[in-house]
């Protein structure tokens, strides 16, 4: 089924529009609530995802046929990197967690902020944190490393 021009511009979500945010889990490792989230600058682009993972095998009974079985969910959040403010709040969220080694809970918010929009929300490891300065431009916390377990929930806001 195709759209017509009208219909794509009320379909299409544009992703400047889109929202990436985190907090710090709160006691025994559960989510937090939707105040202790803080919102990050990213500079260009974010990506919120999972890949199923699969183990392969063969034997004779299969003829020698390769077997897939699904052996769960591997989660996928990548970003681009972010100007770095002394004391913003998300910024230091994350400078933490890279330092205590503690995960955090994100949201993502691919059509933005509002009442049934919706939202994808997980818990990362930020494995890297990386500050670089550029004699003709500003300081960057370039693209963390990031691990994420299992597929990130979907929702909607309330």
């Amino acid at each position: 089924m195709g759209y017509t021009a009208a219909e794509l511009k009320e379909k299409i979500t544009l992703g400047r529009d889109s929202i990436f945010r985190v907090a710090p889990l709160a006691a025994g490792g559960a989510m937090p609530a939707a105040a202790a989230y803080k919102e990050l600058c990213l500079a260009s682009e974010v990506t919120v995802g999972f890949e199923n993972k699969t183990i392969s095998f063969q034997n004779f009974c299969t003829g020698g046929d390769e077997i897939e079985i699904p052996v769960g969910s591997t989660g996928s959040v990548d970003l681009s990197e972010m100007q770095w403010i002394e004391d913003d709040e998300a910024l230091l969220i994350m400078e933490t967690a890279a330092r205590d080694l503690t995960a955090i809970a994100y949201e993502y918010l691919p059509a933005g902020a509002g009442a049934g929009k919706p939202v994808y929300r997980g818990v990362m490891d930020v494995n890297s944190w990386k500050l670089k300065s550029a004699s003709d431009g500003t300081v960057t916390v370039e693209n963390p490393t990031l691990s994420s377990a299992g597929k990130p929930e979907k929702g909607t806001l309330t």
